[in-house]
């Protein structure tokens, strides 16, 4: 039986465990995790220095100093940058000093080079007085206790620089984790070959290949292994004797007659942690241990294969390279175009993710090599979730983005409600009909609300009274709460709303719906009922009604029946 993809990711990585840790010069930590937290031992610099080009002098001597009574001092030395702090300046004296000097033991502020004027010997100063004393502290870089790099972080080349100005000449990174790559199948080819009809190129390997180098591991191309179990199992030997940590394959990991990855691991004694996922695709999973070395198993289909990489393999690696952050973040995006089916397993589906706050578009060839090569997320569906339409905020794997979790969470997508247009002319009966589906569909337990237009706007509140007086004063918006009913007032930017930001905020304040009714609305996004005649009979509605000022009380009753019992169905199946 598959296992859910979330307890699955916790089977795996609570197995998981760095494999090992190594010294090696700060000069070459770059790019490798840390095994240890660092922090600083002593001030950076440990000694009090010139923060500008300039004189070192007594600002009791130069306090006073202005154009009608410049300050005249002798510059009696200078200091040299590498050299410890020297005597210094009396009173009445100026030292040179360049950037970054060690201020001397005597004086007590520096009058940067481009206030002051030299005459051979002599130093005029004819203010006013610098704001800042132009002397930088010890510890003006790094200060005790300051952490610069932290256990599990990848060392930046800042970092690198940090570590060595505070004295570390090693440090303890994590071991990379050592993979041999192997893809299976008789019909497999490697690139550049051109396969005859029958045989595919492997494009699995160089993929992988490319992903396992960018996160740090070092790989070896293992090559095709044909299905025959004995050619399996020797190549299993041959990696667990050259010591590799992990040995990955793709491909003979389903239920097939030559499927035979599991059993050929489990013959040579590895310890199953983990079979079939609940994921599609990406569901036919291996991963076992013999020892110290684990092995492996992912699909050979491509989409199916890169998947599970980034959901679970991806992870894994990281784990056992010592990172403490091992998941890409997972958003709700707002979902510009739907799944056209409900999911019955989690799924993953190839997508492009832009704009913030985010939204994402599934790609129609998400599951080619062209598609996957296009995509930055994967939009992951949870088991039971409904088809879903435009607008709806779906969870996204961000594929473009750095790792910031520990675990796996993928929360449910959230569908966006049915919109449904109810447009006609004045006196028509729009709102007769909205209220007569409101009560019929209300019954039925269904979450439903109502939009009214307002083209030349409307005031919802008493002149004067205290909510209205609030609005006047600028506030974004006032909630009016009574024992029985809220009026949340908000204030909107100028110009036409559209009615997916309409259906947005609506759906935000009622904390979910399943249906929005929308007086006044055309749009071609979303079905339209039209009440009474329209000026043009290929206007775009979906459905057309007769005005309801022209029917009886039973005619409208009939009528109202049969449109609620269409949206009924427009529900259950995304729309009509």
């Amino acid at each position: 039986m598959a296992l859910d993809l979330e307890l699955a990711f916790q089977q795996l990585l609570r197995e998981a465990e760095p494999v090992g840790t190594e010294r090696v010069p700060v000069a070459a930590a770059a790019g490798r995790v840390a095994a240890e937290s660092y922090v600083c031992p002593r001030p950076v610099p440990s000694f009090r220095r010139a923060a500008m080009d300039g004189y070192v002098v007594w600002e009791a001597d130069v306090r006073d100093a202005s154009p009608n009574r410049p300050v005249r001092l002798r510059i009696t030395g200078e200091v040299r940058m590498g050299e410890e702090p020297a005597e210094g300046p009396g009173r009445g004296e100026a030292w040179a000093i360049p950037t970054g000097g060690a201020l001397p033991r005597r004086g007590d502020r520096v009058i940067p080079i481009e206030q002051v004027r030299r005459e051979q010997d002599v130093l005029v100063f004819s203010g006013p007085m610098p704001r800042k004393p132009h002397v930088a502290e010890p510890g003006e870089e790094a200060r005790p206790g300051a952490v610069l790099v932290q256990r599990g972080e990848v060392i930046r080349p800042a970092a690198v620089g940090a570590l060595a100005a505070c004295g570390f000449g090693e440090i303890e990174v994590y071991r990379r984790p050592r993979v041999v790559l192997l893809a299976t199948g008789d019909e497999l080819v490697d690139p550049p070959a051109l396969p005859p009809p029958g045989r595919v190129v492997n494009s699995n390997a160089p993929t992988l290949a490319a992903e396992l180098v960018a996160l740090g591991c070092e790989v070896r191309l293992g090559g095709i292994v044909p299905d025959a179990p004995e050619s399996l199992a020797e190549a299993f030997r041959a990696a667990l004797e050259e010591g590799h940590h992990v040995v990955l394959t793709t491909g003979a990991v389903s239920v097939g007659a030559t499927d035979r990855v599991p059993r050929t691991w489990l013959d040579l004694g590895a310890r199953r942690i983990l079979g079939r996922v609940d994921l599609k695709p990406g569901g036919p999973f291996f991963a076992g241990r013999v020892g110290e070395c684990w092995g492996i198993g992912l699909s050979g289909n491509p989409a199916a294969c890169l998947a599970a990489y980034h959901l679970l393999v991806r992870p894994f690696l990281l784990r056992l390279g010592g990172h403490a952050r091992i998941v890409r973040p997972v958003v709700l995006a707002r979902l510009r175009s739907g799944p056209t089916r409900e999911a019955d397993r989690t799924r993953a589906l190839w997508g492009r993710v832009f704009g913030e706050p985010p939204e994402v578009e599934t790609l129609e060839e998400g599951g080619t090599l062209v598609g996957m090569s296009r995509a930055n997320g994967l939009v992951l569906l949870r088991p039971g979730t409904p088809r879903l339409r435009p607008g709806s905020r779906v969870p996204v794997l961000c594929l473009d983005r750095r790792e910031e979790a520990t675990e796996l969470r993928i929360p449910p997508a959230q569908p966006a409600p049915l919109v449904v247009g109810v447009v006609g002319a004045s006196g028509s009966g729009k709102t007769t009909v909205i209220e007569g589906l409101l009560r019929r569909l209300r019954s039925d337990g269904r979450a439903v609300a109502a939009i009214k237009h307002a083209a030349h706007g409307f005031d919802p509140d008493r002149p004067g009274s205290d909510s209205h007086r609030m609005a006047c004063a600028g506030a974004r918006a006032v909630l009016v709460a009574g024992p029985e009913e809220r009026f949340l007032r908000l204030r909107a930017d100028p110009g036409a709303p559209s009615v997916e930001r309409l259906v947005e905020e609506l759906a935000d304040a009622s904390g979910g719906l399943d249906l929005v009714l929308v007086e006044g609305f055309r749009h071609r996004d979303h079905p339209v009922v039209r009440v009474g005649a329209g000026k043009d009979p290929q206007d775009g509605a979906w459905l057309e009604i007769p005005a309801f000022s022209e029917l009886p009380r039973s005619r409208q009753e009939a009528v109202l029946d049969d449109l609620a019992a269409r949206i009924r169905t427009w529900l259950r199946e995304g729309g009509p």
